[in-house]
Formats: structure tokens, C-alpha cells, sequence
């Protein structure tokens, strides 16, 4: 059994080493799903643990321009130079489909990296032939809470994919899992793979001009608990 910790930064990569985290997926601003961190996080995080970084260049959806995609392709590079192992990416086209042009722009820009299809298959208007398309272009990993807002009501479709798939490229199950659902999830569904960010709040309320001041940090009593039951 493999976990990926979902990294907001670099106190909670840190966490996930001191914790027990095989992997991370390290991003920024959780709060909005996720996009790519600053280049002063990946200078402070790079070797200290098998990470892929998240490329998504504002929150929404995924559906790029040409900018956009170029953006990206440019953050894929600066990742790549800074040694990372791989990015975790995604990009669809307005019918719901895989947007495949710009996948293998950003693929490219990334040559000889790993990569990770992140839950913008859960939008997909067809997710399991999609799936064919993410193996034949060479990812070897996916993120997926099974179509739904969560893992925990995902976990038909997660098991699908698994039964489908999962010989040929790693299934992993993500979207609101936890200490409490965690050994659920993988009874039913089969999977090996497990992502979570297991935050906790670090501070809270807001100043004086209404701005909020709360932020989290994936937790590192958290991650051994996780970590324990899954091991």
C-alpha cells in the first residue's frame, strides 16, 4: 500500500517525511483544489522525497487556452530542471473530453518525467475510455474520486477503474479521505494507492480589513494514524 500525501507547502512535506509518507503531491492553496506552488516552495522541497507537483495555473476548470497551456508548459520545465520526478496534470475540452493536443504539449515539455492524470478525469463525460487514452499516452498513475465529490462515494467507480485498469496503470483513490474512511475505501475498491492531506487548521479568523487569516497544514499526528491503519 502506497500514500501519497497531498502537500500544501513545505511544513507539510515536511510533516508527511517525519510521518511516514511514501510520496507527495506537492501544491498550493487547497482551499480552491490545488495549483502550482511558487518557485521558492519547489527550491525548498526538491530531494527530500518522491514528489510530483501539481501544474494548474489558477483554480476552475480545465479548460485552457492556448496561454494557459503555454503557462503550464513553461512551470513544467522549471519543475523538470529542479529534478522533481514528475507533475501531475490535466486539461479537457469543452465537450468534456480529454483535451489531447495540450496534454501531449505539456507531456513534451516534461519528456522523460512521470506523470499523473489528477481528477480531472472526474469530469470526464467518459471516464473509462478516457482511461485508455491516459494508459496509451503513458501516464502511469491517476487520481480519482470515482465521479463523485468524494472517494468515499466514489468507491463504485474507483472499483471499476481498479478491476479495469489497475494492471496497467495505478488507480488512486483521492477526495476526502481520511483516518475514519481510509480501510473502507481500500477493502472495497482494491486499490494500492491512497491520497490525502490530512490538514489541520494552523490559524484562524480574519484582521481588520475582513481578510481571513486562517490557513492549514497536513498534520503530523494525522499522517502517522493514517499511516499506521493503512501499513
Amino acid at each position: 500500500m502506497r500514500f501519497e500525501l497531498c502537500a500544501n507547502g513545505y511544513q507539510s512535506i515536511a510533516n508527511g517525511i517525519a510521518g511516514g509518507a511514501d510520496c507527495a503531491e506537492l501544491c498550493e492553496a487547497l482551499e480552491v483544489g490545488g495549483v502550482t506552488p511558487s518557485y521558492g516552495t519547489l527550491l525548498r522541497c526538491k530531494n527530500i522525497l518522491p514528489i510530483r507537483v501539481l501544474i494548474r495555473c489558477r483554480p476552475g476548470n480545465y479548460i485552457y487556452n492556448d496561454d494557459e497551456v503555454a503557462i503550464m508548459c513553461e512551470d513544467i520545465k522549471m519543475v523538470k530542471n529542479l529534478g522533481y520526478e514528475g507533475v501531475v496534470i490535466g486539461a479537457l475540452n469543452a465537450n468534456g473530453d480529454l483535451d489531447i493536443p495540450a496534454i501531449k504539449r505539456m507531456m513534451a515539455a516534461g519528456e522523460g518525467m512521470k506523470f499523473t492524470f489528477h481528477r480531472a478525469i472526474d469530469a470526464c463525460r467518459n471516464p473509462l475510455d478516457a482511461m485508455e487514452t491516459l494508459i496509451s499516452l503513458g501516464f502511469d498513475k491517476v487520481l480519482t474520486s470515482g465521479c463523485k465529490p468524494t472517494a468515499y462515494e466514489g468507491i463504485d467507480m474507483i472499483r471499476e477503474m481498479q478491476t479495469l485498469f489497475g494492471d496497467r496503470i495505478k488507480i488512486m483513490a483521492g477526495g476526502g479521505i481520511n483516518e475514519k474512511n481510509v480501510k473502507q475505501i481500500i477493502d472495497a475498491t482494491g486499490v494500492r494507492n491512497v491520497h490525502a492531506s490530512l490538514t489541520s487548521p494552523v490559524a484562524s479568523g480574519v484582521d481588520n480589513t475582513g481578510a481571513i487569516m486562517a490557513y492549514k497544514v497536513s498534520n503530523l499526528d494525522r499522517i502517522k494514524e493514517f499511516v499506521k491503519i493503512i501499513k
